[in-house]
Parts: structure tokens; sequence; C-alpha cells
């Protein structure tokens, strides 16, 4: 028979689970659910089949064994978008999780509804669009901040063993981001390591045995499942094509994000030294590099050496104790001071708020050794935000699926700190009408909040249908000439008057094959991306496009934003001896008869 506390406890758990599910069908009802980028729905077609037409593990940018897992998924049951319910599940288990913990740490029934009210503002306001409009990158660091949640709110206890059970669940959260997008999970363990710092800190006494039982078993065990995971992703990659592969995308990632590509005419002899001509490098400025065979992985980090050499050598880019940057370390103060005097987004303000709430629910009140902890808390969590916003300035790579991620875990460890310093404090009378006057402007703030994004989202995806438009009627026409093959401009498949073209996770669901790639992007040349070729007995998109034989089963046409340039194209046959006829076929049209892309077919001549 269940006792009286346990049935609580299981109240308190089917409570949690019933207001994440509520918040989650109060979104579902408003919005519907939308991968962000493409991304995004290249990871899904993969996953799914519909890039090479079965199920793949070899998503590339999650570690294999959890991609591998979700391919599986897609193989059981294909009609059922697992990818976007994954992720859907990570978003909303982590407020399940808080919410729970909310539940449990709260003394009355309404702190608890104050803090589960917060908390739905905050998915409801703050970060809506991330919530609905859905990016792996940023699930992953979702996920990080309910690590940091639940490790900093766990109760203390001097047993090793229930201090491990206790803290599991945070683990757990770190193991799934670190496989969902291991870059944002490395990025975001500074702010976990503080915590941890300060939670051990925050012990009786600090260097004693049953201490570091406690905490090295914890730091140890996350390590060994990383590694683990890690070692299964190395060893399912670790086949020659694969291998070389992941050569050639480290290469790219490096120039095309993090140092850009160094000029032609101001670099000419090195460029012709390695053999690549203007016509092949005007591929790499538009990012159609799939076209060019030559555009190895030899020549890519032959580029990656030469920028580093620069930089070594003060032109350029910058070197700093041999690590290269596009700014300095004075020009990145230059622009952290401006990001901090300029930023208007509302997680920012949400940041800067939630320090001044501190400051007067936790600080001020405070006295002596309790005061001197709380301050020196945040400056460490002001210590280490800057140290990563330095490092974004440098590198200059700060787009909204980096930045969001660290100011939630930011805005999450204030918020931590807060919930677990607030009931220590009691400041009198003379605090009192204080902290409700900052009360009373931080709920302002939230409901307006609420009111802006629910605004912006909604802006949002009425733009996000123009581009739909667009995309779809292109989809639509392969789908119609289903013996052909399409190579699409890469800046022609990204977006649309800002919209970025993407796909619905869980409207109009179509896992069947896709009969077109991208002519560049972070999977192209890739062996999925050979097996698509292939797949029409192509060797090369190059050969796809003018090679293809007059009553062939299978062309390559080549698919455009409405009179676009092609001079680009042509030159480069030309530059290979071939003299190419570049000849209009379709123009795909929306429903409303909006003109959207140009299909063209070349032809040797």
């Amino acid at each position: 028979m269940m006792d009286d506390r346990t049935g609580v406890k299981a109240a308190k758990v089917c409570g949690a689970f019933v207001y994440t599910l509520l918040l989650a069908l109060l979104l579902s009802a408003q919005f519907d659910f939308y991968y962000d980028l493409n991304d995004d729905t290249m990871i899904k077609d993969i996953l799914s089949g519909a890039y090479t037409g079965q199920p793949s593990g070899y998503c590339i940018q999650m570690l294999y064994p959890l991609a591998w897992c979700i391919a599986l998924f897609y193989k059981a049951i294909p009609a059922v978008p697992w990818y976007g319910l994954f992720l859907c599940v990570c978003q909303f288990g982590v407020v399940f999780l808080v919410s729970a913990r909310l539940l449990f740490i709260m003394q009355s029934a309404r702190a608890r509804f104050v803090a589960l009210a917060l908390e739905a503002f905050l998915v409801l306001g703050l970060f809506l669009r991330v919530f609905v409009v859905v990016q792996y990158s940023v699930t992953s660091g979702i996920c990080m901040a309910g690590a940091l949640f639940l490790f900093l709110t766990a109760p203390k206890t001097d047993k090793p063993s229930v201090f491990f059970r206790r803290n599991l669940p945070a683990l757990l959260l770190v193991v799934l981001s670190f496989t969902i997008r291991t870059e944002v999970c490395i990025m975001l363990m500074p702010f976990l390591l503080l915590a941890g710092l300060v939670k051990w800190c925050g012990e009786d006494r600090f260097f004693t045995g049953v201490n570091f039982r406690k905490y090295i078993t914890l730091i140890v065990t996350a390590l060994l499942c990383m590694s683990a995971v890690y070692s299964l992703d190395m060893v399912a990659y670790r086949g020659s094509e694969w291998a070389s592969f992941r050569r050639f995308f480290d290469a790219r990632t490096k120039l095309y994000d993090f140092y850009g590509i160094p000029g032609y005419e101001d670099n000419r002899d090195f460029y012709e030294s390695i053999g690549l001509s203007r016509e092949s490098y005007t591929l790499l400025e538009n990012y159609n590099f799939a076209l060019d065979e030559s555009i190895d992985t030899w020549r890519l980090e032959s580029i990656v050496a030469y920028q580093e050499q620069l930089a070594k050598e003060g032109t350029g880019l910058h070197d700093t104790f041999g690590f290269v940057s596009k700014n300095s370390v004075r020009e990145a103060l230059w622009k952290y001071k401006d990001l901090l005097r300029n930023g208007r987004s509302l997680a920012g303000a949400a940041v800067i708020v939630m320090y001044l709430v501190y400051a007067v629910w936790c600080i001020v009140p405070a006295k002596g050794k309790q005061r001197a902890g709380a301050i020196a808390r945040i400056l460490g969590v002001l210590a280490v935000r800057s140290v990563l916003w330095l490092y974004l300035c440098m590198v200059d790579r700060a787009p909204d699926r980096v930045t969001i991620p660290l100011l939630l875990m930011e805005l999450t460890m204030l918020v931590s700190f807060f919930v677990c310093d607030a009931p220590k404090m009691d400041g009198g009378r003379a605090f009192y009408r204080i902290r409700t006057l900052v009360a009373v402007v931080c709920v302002a703030g939230v409901l307006a909040s609420l009111a802006a994004n629910q605004w912006a989202v909604k802006d949002e995806y009425a733009r996000r249908a123009q581009a739909d438009a667009r995309w779809n009627a292109m989809m639509d026409y392969c789908r119609k000439n289903g013996n052909n093959y399409y190579i699409i401009d890469v800046y022609s498949s990204t977006s649309y008057q800002g919209a970025p073209y993407s796909e619905k996770m869980f409207t109009d669901v179509d896992n069947s094959y896709k009969n077109f790639d991208i002519c560049g992007g972070w999977a192209a040349k890739s062996p999925l991306a050979r097996q698509k070729l292939e797949r029409y007995h192509f060797r090369d998109i190059q050969g796809a496009l003018c090679g293809a034989k007059p009553g062939s089963q299978a062309p390559a046409y080549f698919i455009v934003n409405v009179d676009k340039d092609l001079d680009w194209l042509v030159a480069y046959y030309e530059k290979r001896g071939i003299t190419a006829g570049l000849r209009r076929t379709a123009q795909i049209r929306t429903a409303a008869g909006e003109a959207a892309f140009d299909v063209y077919k070349l032809a040797g001549k």
C-alpha cells in the first residue's frame, strides 16, 4: 500500500506532467511546429530516408548512436515524424523536469503556483519561438539548461550514492545534449563546471573524502558516458570514405564558419599554386562547390593552412597565442562592449533583469559570508559569460542558434541561484516594498515579452507561409517529374525575403525519396551524396548537369531563383573546354501563379 509521502510525490509528478502537456497543447493549438532551417530538414531527410531512399544514421551533425536509433524508428514506421517528435520531447521533457523540481522544492501552494506561472510565461513568451520553430542546436542548449537547473536545485545529502541518484537526470541531460550537438554542449560546459564549483563550495566542509567521492564520481561518470558515445561515433565513421569526408567537412567548416575565404586577386599566386582557377573559386564564393570535384580535402586544407600562416604573419586574420580568429582580443572587447550597450533582445533584457532581481533579493539583505558568497557567484557567472561572448566576438560568429543557448544558460543559472538563495534571505520590512516593486516590474516585463513574442512569431509565420508556397511548389514539381534529377543552386535554396525555406514537423509529412539535392552545403560530397548520384548512374554533379545524353531516363537539371544570373556556371564549363548551352526548360510557379524558380538544362555543344 502506498504511504502518504509516496502519494504526494506521485501527485506532484502527475501535476508536472499535466502542466507540461497543457503547455504543449496550447502551443500546438496556436502554432504549427517548424524545423527552423534547411539544416534541420536535411538531418530529417537523412534519418527518414527521404535523402537517399533508405533511413540512415549518418546524419553527420548528430553523433551516430542517437542518429542510428532515430533512423531505426523510421525504418519501423516511416510515416511518423520521429525526428521532430524527438526534438519536441527533449524540449518539453526539460519543461516537465523543471516543473516537477519546482513543485518539490517550493514549500507553499502559493509559491508553487507563482513558480509554474513564471515558467509558463517564459515558455509562452520569452522563449516561445524556440519551442515552435525548433533548431537542434537550441534543443541541445535547452537540455544543458535543464541539467544546470536540476543540478543546482538538487537537495543536499552527505551520501555519495544518494547524491549520484539525485543528479542522474542532470547527468543524462548533459549526455543527451552532447549527442545532439557536441559543439553546443562543450561551449556551455563552463557554466556547468561553475555550477559544480558553487555546489561543492556550498558544502559544510570542502576537503572531505565524502565530497570528493560525490563530485568526482559524478564528473567521471559523465566523462565516461560522453567518451563512450563519441567513441561509437568514431567507430561508425571510421570507413575510408567517411574518414576522408570528415576531414573535408572539418576544413569546410573552418573556412566558411570561422576563417572566411581570402580574396582571389590578392592571393592569386597561392590559388594558382594549388591549382584553383578563378572559376572554381567562384564556386567557393557562392557555395556551389559540389559542382567541382577538384575542390577536395587537400585544397580546402591548403586554404586553411594558408589562412593560418597569414595570421601568424599579421596579415588578414589574427593569431592570439596560436588561436586564429577574425578579430583580435582588442577588437573583440570593443564588439563585446557594443553588444552590452546595444543588445535589444528580450532574452538579453531578461538576463539583466535577473541580475537586478538577484541583487535586490539575495545580495542586499545578506550579511557577512552569505553576502560574499552571493557576490562571488554572480562574479563567477559574469566571468564565464564574458569569456564565452568574447570568444564569439573574436571568431565573429554569433547566430541565434548559438547566442540563444548562451543566454538561456546564463538566465537558468541566475534563476537557480535565486530559487536556492531567496528563501534564506530576510531583509525585514525595509526591503519588502522594494522587492514588491521589483516583482511587479518583472511580471509586467514578462507579460510584455509574452505579447511581443506572440506578435513576432505570428509575423514570422506569415513570412514562412510565403516561403513555403515557393518551396512546396518546387518539391511538387520534382515529384511530378520523378524520373529526372535536380540540382539546386545553394543560395536559391536557403530563404525567401528573410524567411528560411524549411518544412513543418507534423503537417503534410512526406518522407518519400526526394529526387533533388543542393549544389553545396554540409552534406555535399559525402558518401550519402554520392550514393544519391549513383542512383541515377551519375559519377558527379558536373557530369550529371552537362553529360546527360539526349533521351536519358534521368537527365539532371539545375534549379535557381527566377532570372538569376548564371554566367558563372557557363564560365566554369568553358574553363574546362565544354561549351555549354543553357536552356530554360520550365518555370516553377506557386499555387497563386507567382514565379518561384527557373529550371535549366545544360547540353554540351
